[in-house]
């Protein structure tokens, strides 16, 4: 938990270091402006919390960064931005760092202000932090902060950190949803309840939440951001948010002009929106755009350890025949339309630094099934004729519906194998429980980057406990990797330990992700994102005339 100050010298301290760090002042906002537009876009997975600490996935991702602020974002270069800092140092010991808050950042108008309009402050950030940090929040967000020993506020504008050791990672940390500002008054007033009663700083503000149903965000008259020619940013006035499951509706009410907005591609209606390559069908074409980038996403299969499940998963040279059992680029043509980088390494995706191609890769995982058998024989479970041993427990793939396209893909690969391999096809909340609680010995899972460096990606083959939910024994060498501040020292690090998680075949990377986004025309739609975050801002419609 972070602390608060507790001695005069501590205190003293942390405004020499702010002086030291020339932080200072802050400005109120300007008049809004409005295009009067509504953006309609579906949400299968829905939404159960507006609450920034229980931001955990990618679907309450997209609306808290509708609702907040971050200190922080990355643009669609991957690039790291100020959003609410406007400037940042770090000490020379790296263990020391200190921000300024950038000036006009006004809370959405809530009761909880007594009817004065709040510009954020460096009291906000660092309520908002503590609460994040507090054992008793529960936020699944809280190990961002695990490097942090303590956060003061230093001046209205002024926010200083100091770290149980040098973090290079930290600013990208506070740009994670899971660290958006909340108004210190509005904790107080809405305690848990800020998960119903949302209050931001963000482009835009909760209007309407019907569960399960739909939920209808208004216009930010107040938000801070401009565009290049000083316009008011956003250009919508609206964003309604369905929560259609069934995804090939969804795809039905998008085609027939019901929502605004397409992303990913279901194998419910893949075929009937893409080419075998990818490609955007003619039939579309004249009334949609599509746009497709790489994402810092992780597609891959979790191999248990301590215990394992059937236990010879512990051995390597059945975890190295899975690997070479998987033809990857089969993956990618049959079940993605082209769209997908094949894994043929580590866990670092295309575009974090550490990532290496296939040809990097000494002994990179292609397609290799005679390999394969040779390595099950070898450790006794197949017989000389290619056949499962007597009494060898099955291999249980657990994932859920939206994945049982690649489940089944693997498990013809590995019966061919001479393997007995089942399929579990478990509903999604039934799923994330039984895989928090160590019950699932190999299953289906992504990671897309919660900010843009390999740590968030090594964390999860780290020491045992936190993020590792796969109980690997940790990779070696990651706290001098975690400590490293030159760029490129810290990328060559990243792919030594890389390279380690592919020779102990920690798990079975399958393919590096590709973001596909679609809209109708007469919209300038929402930029490519590496982390596919959704960036409303700028979307409007144009005049086809």
């Amino acid at each position: 938990m972070l602390r608060v100050p507790r001695i005069f010298d501590a205190h003293a301290a942390v405004w020499a270091v702010a002086a030291a760090l020339g932080l200072s002042g802050c400005t109120p906002a300007d008049a809004p402006e409005a295009e009067g537009l509504l953006f309609r876009y579906n949400e299968a997975s829905g939404i159960s919390s507006l609450d920034p600490a229980f931001s955990r996935d990618q679907a309450h991702n997209w609306v808290i960064r509708q609702l907040y602020t971050t200190l922080f974002e990355t643009d669609s270069t991957g690039q790291l931005r100020g959003l609410l800092a406007e400037s940042w140092s770090v000490g020379p010991d790296g263990r020391t760092a200190g921000l300024r808050l950038r000036p006009g950042f006004t809370a959405h108008e809530d009761p909880c202000f007594g009817g004065q309009l709040h510009a954020l402050d460096a009291s906000d950030v660092v309520a908002s932090l503590r609460r994040l940090a507090d054992p008793a929040t529960a936020s699944p967000g809280a190990w961002l902060l695990e490097g942090v020993d303590s956060v003061w506020v230093a001046g209205p504008d002024s926010v200083v950190f100091v770290l149980h050791s040098a973090d290079p990672a930290l600013w990208s940390k506070l740009s994670v949803p899971y660290t958006a500002v909340v108004p210190a008054a509005a904790l107080t007033a809405y305690g848990s309840g800020l998960s119903e009663h949302p209050v931001g700083s963000g482009p835009f503000r909760l209007k309407a939440w019907q569960r399960g149903q739909k939920l209808v965000l208004r216009r930010h008259p107040n938000y801070a951001e401009r565009d290049e020619s000083g316009r008011r940013l956003p250009y919508l006035e609206a964003v309604s948010i369905r929560f259609t499951p069934d995804r090939q509706s969804a795809f039905m009410a998008f085609v027939q002009g019901e929502l605004d907005f397409l992303t990913g591609v279901d194998p419910s209606y893949k075929d009937q929106w893409l080419d075998p390559d990818g490609q955007l069908k003619a039939q579309w074409r004249d009334r949609f755009t599509q746009r497709t980038a790489p994402f810092l996403n992780t597609e891959y299969l979790v191999l248990r350890f301590g215990p394992s499940d059937p236990d010879y998963l512990a051995d390597l040279r059945v975890r190295r025949a899975l690997n070479w059992a998987v033809d990857r680029e089969g993956i990618i043509r049959y079940l993605k339309n082209g769209l997908g980088i094949p894994a043929h390494g580590g866990l670092l995706p295309a575009g974090m630094p550490g990532y290496r191609p296939a040809l990097e890769w000494a002994t990179p995982w292609t397609y290799r099934p005679d390999s394969a058998r040779i390595l099950l024989t070898q450790a006794g479970l197949l017989d000389p004729q290619g056949n499962a041993k007597p009494g060898v427990k099955p291999l249980v793939l657990s994932t859920t519906a939206s994945y049982r396209d690649i489940a089944e893909f693997l498990q013809s690969a590995w019966t061919d194998l001479g393997l007995r391999v089942e399929v579990q096809v478990l509903p999604s909340a039934t799923f994330r429980e039984d895989k928090a609680n160590g019950r699932l010995g190999l299953y289906r899972a992504s990671w897309i980057a919660d900010y843009p460096d390999p740590s968030n990606y090594l964390m999860l083959y780290g020491a045992p406990g936190g993020p590792n939910v796969s109980g690997y024994p940790g990779i070696s060498g990651v706290h001098q990797f975690l400590s490293e501040s030159d760029p490129q020292r810290r990328a060559d690090l990243a792919a030594q330990l890389d390279a380690e998680l592919h020779r102990s075949a920690a798990l079975i990377p399958l393919f590096y992700d590709v973001s596909l986004r679609a809209w109708p025309k007469e919209w300038i739609g929402p930029p490519s994102h590496p982390m596919n975050d959704l960036d409303l801002r700028r979307v409007r419609k144009i005049n086809l005339n």
